[in-house]
Parts: C-alpha cells; sequence; structure tokens
C-alpha cells in the first residue's frame, strides 16, 4: 500500500501537472465575478449613504473625508468598510444610486490589528482630486451657496412686498366697503 502511494507521489511530480498552487510567488487569474476590497468611485459620490444602511453586517459608515467633491456630496462624507466584519456579499454595490462603489479583483486584506483591516475614504478611493481641483470645487460650493442665500433673501422680499400689498388693497377695499355701507343708509 505505501508503495502505491509513493509510485502516485512519484507520477505526479514528474508529470508536470501542478497540484497545488504557488500562491505568493504565482497569483492565479480572478473570475470575472470575484468579489474583492471595495473601490471608491470619489468623483461619483453623493454620500447618500445608501451602502451603509443596506449592509447586513453594518461595517459601513460615513466618515468625514476632506478630499471630495463639495458640489455633489455638501457634507463631505464618504464610506469607511471594516473588513474584519464584510462578508463581500456585494449589497452595498448594488444599492449605490451613484454606482460608485464597485467590487475590485483584489482579495489580500491582512494586518496586525483590527484597525489595519478597517480602510477609510482614502485607503479605497480612486479618482482622487488635486488640490488645484480641490480649491476650484470649494470656490464653486461657495458660489452655490451664495446664489442660493441670494434667491432665497429675494424670494422672501418677495414675499413681503407681495403681502404688504394685499395689506394695502385689503385696507383699501375694506375703505371702500365702509363707504358704499354709509352711502347705503
Amino acid at each position: 500500500m505505501v508503495l502505491k502511494n509513493l509510485k502516485m507521489t512519484f507520477k505526479r511530480a514528474t508529470s508536470g501537472v501542478e497540484v497545488t498552487r504557488l500562491y505568493p510567488e504565482k497569483i492565479m487569474d480572478l473570475p470575472d465575478a470575484e468579489r474583492g476590497v471595495h473601490v471608491l468611485e470619489i468623483r461619483k459620490c453623493i454620500g447618500c449613504g445608501a451602502c451603509a444602511r443596506i449592509c447586513p453586517n453594518d461595517c459601513i459608515k460615513l466618515v468625514a473625508y476632506s478630499r471630495g467633491n463639495p458640489v455633489k456630496n455638501k457634507k463631505l462624507q464618504y464610506p469607511q468598510i471594516d473588513y474584519g466584519r464584510c462578508m463581500f456579499c456585494g449589497l452595498c454595490v448594488d444599492d449605490c444610486p451613484a454606482s460608485c462603489l464597485i467590487m475590485s479583483k483584489q482579495f489580500e486584506i491582512s494586518g496586525w490589528n483590527r484597525e489595519d483591516i478597517i480602510y477609510d475614504p482614502e485607503d479605497i478611493a480612486v479618482g482622487l482630486y488635486s488640490d488645484q481641483e480641490l480649491a476650484e470645487l470649494a470656490e464653486e460650493a461657495r458660489k452655490a451657496e451664495e446664489e442660493k442665500k441670494r434667491k432665497a433673501a429675494e424670494a422672501a422680499k418677495a414675499k413681503k412686498e407681495k403681502a404688504a400689498k394685499a395689506a394695502d388693497e385689503g385696507d383699501k377695499g375694506s375703505g371702500e366697503k365702509a363707504a358704499k355701507k354709509k352711502k347705503a343708509e
């Protein structure tokens, strides 16, 4: 029996057929449907939090990250993922309305501490803005906010003028009614 097993081992060793994978040296091709580490396309993210709400393991939470788009994401909140809790189900990817969260083929996640496998937006983000782009976006957001405040002030002023005009017409109308009433008597 022992010789039979040794014969099989020798046959496999000399046939050139790969029995085990040489993992760190040779990484195998992964299938297209592989669910690995998440990738956040920061230019698309609107910070809605749909990914955090749908996560069954509650491993995604929104955290502040200043290098995002203040025009699309006014709160500058982006997903942080705890891979110690993630089961790679893909619900967060499916539920994302902006399609900014995708799953890559990167599967190696390791660390010495639990905090090492909690990935912040900076760790998973791609397409980061340059400092110049961030300054331009901040200026654009400031101008949009000023325009919004100006329009709100104009609307309030118009509403006030309309109310005052209605009150004047009401006074005139009540004065005319009183004059008609006196005439009728």
